[in-house]
């Protein structure tokens, strides 16, 4: 659980840009135009199309609620695979409603497998006014959480209060041992339908809910604010 922080909660759409001497890596900028388009001056610097995992359009979610998970470099390797499976069913997306808890119907059977670098370094070497910069890739870790449901808003019923918003005093104040109300929380994953671009919305995509995460953090700061982690995705497939 999170400890109540605004820039670590469910509330967050999109993980921020990174420090430029990071994406300038080898005279490659890696920002969202084509390459030899130049950016912002630097017009001597190379283009390399970024990545990034959304909340499916076919979702129903409104653009205000979409969640964005931006690459820092595109992954090296795209592992795709397609088959028909009897034993594991899939759910078809527009066959699902607010309502079902999850009836499998169609034998389907595809994966799309790779890994993710995210790395803060310069980000947390630098003014710690951002939330970057204060909780390093943390704050990327976060986004994909929020994709993938794990963490959820709420308001639960805690000593003095309730979650109709009344305070158990009934002074409209907490009561002396109500404490700190976390709105947000760890969970288990969901079958968030996702939509993933590998260099853009013209490149190499697929479409599905990511089925399986694995993270594995290799570097610190003194504090203990992890600045570069590998992240390894399954996105299982759906038909859309």
């Amino acid at each position: 659980m999170f400890e109540n922080t605004k820039e670590l909660s469910a509330d967050q759409r999109s993980n921020e840009p990174w420090d430029r001497r990071q994406t300038a890596t080898a005279g490659v900028w890696a920002g969202n135009g084509a390459i030899g388009e130049g950016a912002d001056g630097y017009h001597n610097e190379l283009y390399s199309r970024r990545g990034f995992i959304q909340t499916a359009k076919s979702s129903g979610v409104t653009v205000a609620e979409t969640k964005t998970l931006r690459f820092l470099y595109n992954p090296s390797t795209v592992a795709v695979t397609h088959g028909l499976d009897g034993q594991n069913m899939q759910l078809a997306q527009w066959q699902r409603s607010e309502n079902m808890t999850g009836t499998a119907l169609l034998p389907v059977n595809n994966s799309c497998s790779f890994s993710l670098l995210f790395d803060r370094t310069f980000d947390v070497l630098g003014p710690r006014n951002k939330p970057s910069a204060k909780f390093g890739v943390m704050y990327d870790v976060n986004m994909l959480y929020n994709l993938c449901g794990i963490n959820q808003k709420v308001k639960p019923k805690i000593d003095g209060f309730e979650d109709d918003g009344d305070w158990g005093d009934g002074k409209g104040k907490p009561s002396s041992d109500a404490g700190e109300v976390p709105q947000t929380i760890t969970g288990p994953m969901q079958m968030n339908p996702v939509d993933i671009y590998f260099g853009g919305h013209r490149n190499l995509y697929f479409y599905g809910f990511i089925s399986n995460i694995s993270i594995n953090y290799s570097h610190w700061v003194q504090e203990m604010i992890p600045t570069r982690c590998a992240v390894s995705l399954t996105v299982t497939g759906l038909p859309k």
